[in-house]
């Protein structure tokens, strides 16, 4: 039965991963165990070469795959090599937000996440805002009422994401920072191709400011539960709204294509 079963099914190729795509993991994985440093060396490319046994081309193949990556910068010159580099946030950030921009993610899906995430946030930086960050976060409201009422939608919204961004900064946690992060790029890629009503804006406008002042006076008092409450309620205004804003998007993009299609 066995060999019947065996002789229906196709046999496929395996496929082997290239020998670059091997040597650039191996490679990450060489950086992250001996600590290296921004600054610090790889083995040159003859050395690369010997350790690896293999071709100039393969070696510099891999190398290239992690300068695209942002993880080490080419040197020319006779003491040239790969450079080690700090991947910056953002950079890492952009990366996932392009993978993203393929998918049909909706609001829905981002605030399933958001809703718990950001509350944990919220919670974890209680007590760990400096003055400045503060002064900052209550500058970013008023800056944002004035934009609203100037009727600079676009403007508004990211002043809206960046007050969370402030939140990131004074985490010291950084996988929540850089989950949180993430986030607030992918909203802001997401609210880009969507329209707001009039109504709707308008009121999710004076539900954020309220909020974030709310939020404000809370950590200046140090009430970790005043802000817990206060940011739980504003993810769930939030993903209401922006569940409506992605609801009416996609019907609007269906009106278009039936009426295109005519």
């Amino acid at each position: 039965m066995s060999d019947i079963e065996d002789k229906s099914r196709p046999h496929l190729p395996l496929r082997r991963p290239k020998l670059s795509n091997l040597i650039a993991d191996d490679l990450r994985h060489r950086i992250a165990r001996d600590r290296l440093k921004p600054g610090d060396r790889l083995p040159n490319e003859r050395m690369l070469v010997e350790q690896y046994d293999c071709s100039k081309g393969t070696v510099r193949e891999a190398l290239t795959a992690l300068e695209v990556n942002g993880l080490v910068k080419m040197q020319t010159g006779p003491n040239g090599g790969a450079e080690v580099q700090a991947v910056s946030v953002d950079s890492s950030i952009q990366q996932l937000r392009t993978y993203l921009h393929f998918l049909d993610l909706s609001f829905e899906q981002v605030y399933e996440v958001r809703r718990s995430v950001e509350v944990t946030l919220a919670v974890h930086v209680t007590g760990r805002l400096s003055a400045d960050q503060l002064q900052r976060m209550e500058a970013n409201v008023a800056a944002c009422v004035k934009a609203r009422a100037d009727g600079d939608r676009a403007t508004a919204r990211r002043l809206e994401l960046d007050f969370h961004d402030i939140l990131c900064e004074s985490c010291d946690n950084p996988f929540l920072a850089f989950i949180c992060g993430f986030i607030n790029g992918v909203l802001r890629d997401l609210v880009e191709f969507r329209r707001e009503g009039e109504d709707a804006r308008d009121a999710f406008g004076q539900h954020n400011a309220q909020s974030h002042l709310d939020l404000v006076a809370a950590y200046r008092k140090g009430d970790a539960a005043a802000v817990r409450k206060i940011m739980e309620e504003h993810m769930r205004c939030a993903e209401v709204f922006m569940s409506q804003l992605d609801a009416a998007f996609r019907t609007d993009m269906l009106s278009s294509i039936g009426t295109s299609g005519r």
